[in-house]
């Protein structure tokens, strides 16, 4: 069985077996130098006989939750880790630097989540103790790893079965250690003998498990460079099609993928430590028109059944039932109970509901500031909820430097889109909040729930004590979704020219402005968006997502306004950035283009410009600017 050792430093004798690390860190057996949290994914697929996870940091702690459930994931069987902790006993009442992550770059103590934490370390009876006995001294795993490869009877019947079933799309899912990946190269190094097989994923270095396997006979595409051959037709659909961790791509890339080629196998990791949520296994299904079959695997390859250090994980991550409270022997106050239990519903609900959850919402959600949370009940249980920051009531200076493009604090994400991207600035002056998440559970979805949130937040925000201008909300752009939010009252004010990485979709803002100064916001935000938005590079692509919503009107105004005349300014004085200037420089050209001949490129869409490119337009404007009066 494998084990968690907290190692207590609290009168710092540990130097001699781990240097002292500023920003944290991850040690390996044999490792020279420690690995930072934020490289832990390349760990994924190895295996290691112990591991220590160095939290200490300068002035406090730093617990990064998915780095920590992913070195877990690598510990041997009998295996144990490490947790290098300053003062376990007061870690609740310690700073926790992880929080600049999550806390829009403050750092704060976390004491929900450490109750938590302690009672969990607690229930399952691991040690801790203030000596490390020095584990760089334990047995190399490297015989372990070269031993012969042995199929559990699940992989045996999937590699026997899944060629010859019927379905075209077929979803590998497993916890982590039960060989999916391997089961995967051997799959595909099968299929090859009589068929075009190729591979996808993330990246290519998250396959070392599928290259090894497969013998690296099996051609590997970007996801992105391989959609964009699916679209112009420049790839056989004649083909075996292999996703690795399909979870981690979006939704509209796997759509495409699926629909195109003959066969496609998806393989993804079921609570994931990276944190993907349970939407995935639940919304795929329902955008596919082909036959699916579904394949799992439980028996665990790295550790024995009922592992005490995976049920730990699990149970941290809240992806298995558990309950705050139970067997507690510290001390713990009827509402804080409540209040981390609640913490802990609300997350499961996001987790069920959309398709990327992360433990650091759940940090966020137990000790973040500037939070709200918004329930539905219903017989005494939660089916869905809101999940809202404050935002806003910033300075005029800083205003003014995020509208140049000189800061960019952490934080307040759509009121600095608006203010920097849609050259409004009061966005960021007034004060607002943003709804994060809203969560339905599924089988309550599509009855109005969703709806019946949203008026109650308006209702319970235009009531507030703290005084509010309007809310926000940004989301993956599809016609459904704008319709949703369109009828609940929100006006549409900006959409991203870029792709969201982790949708698929274009992201829309919209607001509902709650006071009359974000009612004047909201019609100046809403006439500045459609007014700019028909000569914007991304025009036909979104607006296919928009072409049966009779409410929205595009202007395509060209004549050029005191704000373009700002931000053109702005613009060759050397501050605000081209993103943000795009449609007041096509403006500019269609104001006189046999003079700003130079500038005819911002009549046609051309996706990236050089560094060099800008600063030519730059040296344009300014040239003309000193030529008219505005």
């Amino acid at each position: 069985m494998r084990k968690l050792v907290i190692v207590n430093d609290q009168n710092k004798k540990l130097v001699q077996y781990v240097p002292k690390f500023v920003s944290s860190g991850i040690y390996l057996p044999s490792a020279i130098y420690p690995i930072h949290f934020s490289n832990a994914k390349s760990l994924l697929g190895n295996e290691y006989p112990f591991a220590i996870y160095d939290m200490r940091a300068e002035n406090g702690v730093n617990f990064n939750l998915e780095a920590f459930g992913i070195l877990a994931g690598t510990i041997q069987e009998n295996g144990t880790l490490y947790l290098l902790c300053p003062d376990w006993e007061n870690i609740e009442n310690i700073i926790d630097l992880d929080s600049l992550r999550w806390n829009d770059g403050k750092a704060v103590t976390a004491p929900n989540f450490y109750h938590y934490f302690k009672q969990l370390v607690t229930q399952y009876q691991f040690e801790s103790r203030g000596e490390l006995h020095s584990p760089f001294s334990y047995p190399s795993s490297k015989d372990e790893c070269n031993s012969p490869l042995r199929l559990t009877n699940e992989q045996q019947k999937i590699l026997k079965n899944l060629p010859l079933d019927n379905p075209d799309i077929h979803l590998i899912t497993a916890p982590r250690g039960r060989g999916k990946s391997t089961l995967a190269g051997l799959l595909a190094t099968e299929l090859t003998q009589q068929h075009n097989v190729l591979i996808t994923a993330r990246s290519l270095s998250a396959l070392p498990s599928f290259w090894r396997s497969a013998e690296q006979k099996i051609p590997f595409f970007a996801p992105d460079h391989l959609t964009e051959l699916v679209k112009s037709k420049k790839i056989s659909p004649n083909q075996w099609l292999f996703i690795d961790e399909a979870a981690s791509l979006p939704l509209p890339i796997l759509h495409t993928l699926c629909a195109y080629f003959e066969k496609v196998v998806l393989t993804t990791t079921t609570q994931n430590y990276e944190g993907t949520g349970r939407g995935f296994e639940l919304k795929l299904p329902k955008m596919l028109n082909k036959l699916f079959k579904h394949w799992t695997l439980s028996q665990p390859l790295r550790w024995g059944e009922n592992d005490p250090l995976e049920h730990f994980i699990n149970d941290l991550l809240l992806l298995n039932g558990y309950t705050v409270g139970e067997n507690c022997n510290f001390p713990l106050q009827s509402v804080e109970v409540a209040l981390i239990q609640r913490r802990i519903e609300f997350y499961r609900l996001l987790a069920n509901a959309h398709y990327k959850t992360t433990p650091t919402d759940l940090r966020r959600l137990f000790d973040g500031e500037n939070q709200i949370l918004l329930q539905e009940i219903e017989n005494d249980q939660l089916i869905g909820g809101i999940w809202a920051m404050l935002e806003g009531g910033l300075s005029e200076e800083l205003t003014h430097a995020i509208w140049l493009g000189e800061r960019r604090p952490q934080g307040n994400l759509v009121a600095q889109y608006l203010c920097f991207q849609g050259n409004l600035p009061e966005a960021c002056k007034l004060h607002s909040v943003r709804i994060s998440r809203i969560a339905v559970k599924p089988e309550k979805q599509n009855q109005g729930v969703g709806k019946r949130l949203i008026s109650r937040f308006i209702l319970q925000n235009s009531s507030a004590k703290r005084p509010l201008d309007f809310i926000s909300v940004s989301f993956g752009l599809t016609a459904p979704l704008y319709t949703f939010w369109q009828s609940c009252g929100f006006d549409l004010v900006q959409i991203t020219p870029n792709k969201e990485a982790s949708s698929g979709y274009h992201s829309a803002m919209m607001i509902y402005p709650l006071s009359e100064k974000g009612k004047q916001f909201a019609q100046q935000a809403t006439q500045a968006f459609a007014r700019d938005f028909a000569f914007q590079l991304f025009f036909d692509d979104v607006y296919e997502e928009l072409q049966n919503v009779e409410q929205f009107r595009p202007l395509a105004e060209k004549n050029l306004a005191d704000r373009d005349w700002q931000n053109l300014t702005a613009f060759a004085n050397g501050k605000r950035a081209l993103s943000a200037v795009y449609v007041s420089l096509k403006r500019l050209y269609f104001s006189n283009p046999e003079k700003l001949i130079s500038l005819a490129v911002f009549s046609k869409n051309k996706q990236k410009r050089s560094k060099a490119e800008t600063e030519k337009y730059r040296q344009i404007v300014q040239t003309y600017l000193k030529t008219v009066n505005h």
